[in-house]
């Protein structure tokens, strides 16, 4: 007799347990729950940009210009684009119209003011890039004795569009 309790005894405990198992399969299958999270994200450090022309530029002439973008971030690519020129000048009747720029990877011919250059260039962190170009001087059939002396400015600006 005590065999058959034993036997009885464990076949409940057996489907003591089964049930057990299939209740918590079942809540496991039909649990759920919500929640949120939050990230910010960083920003870009920029990029500085400079190039100072050589001077002796005069009427028909042209002198060279390296024109420098530099990530200031020390560890993070930035992506540029366009690099735009526009050329003025310090002195009255002196048109900034007669100078143009041109990056030298460009065709001939291609020079403006103002002027944008296609780039589509990855700067790494702490890198920098040069781009080698020229500042023209037209010779315009008349006077232009008022640029002598002239200090002819480049601004430049980096973005993603033309």
């Amino acid at each position: 007799m005590s065999r058959i309790l034993k036997s009885k005894k464990r076949f409940v405990l057996g489907v003591v347990a089964s049930l057990a198992i299939a209740a918590v399969a079942f809540a496991y299958w039909t649990t759920s729950g919500t929640g949120d999270g939050t990230a910010t994200t960083g920003t870009d450090q920029g990029v500085t940009v400079t190039g100072d022309p050589a001077d002796g530029l005069y009427p028909g002439g042209s002198v060279a210009v390296t024109t420098n973008i530099d990530n200031d971030s020390a560890d993070q690519s930035q992506h540029v684009n366009y690099l735009h020129v526009t050329i003025t000048t310090d002195a009255v009747g002196c048109d900034a119209a007669d100078f143009t720029y041109q990056a030298d990877e460009e065709a001939a011919g291609s020079d403006s003011n103002p002027h944008s250059v296609l780039l589509d260039e990855e700067i790494a962190g702490g890198a920098d890039l040069d781009v080698p170009g020229t500042v023209f001087m037209e010779n315009t059939a008349v006077d232009q004795d008022a640029c002598k002396n002239a200090d002819i400015d480049l601004a430049y600006a980096v973005n993603n569009t033309p």
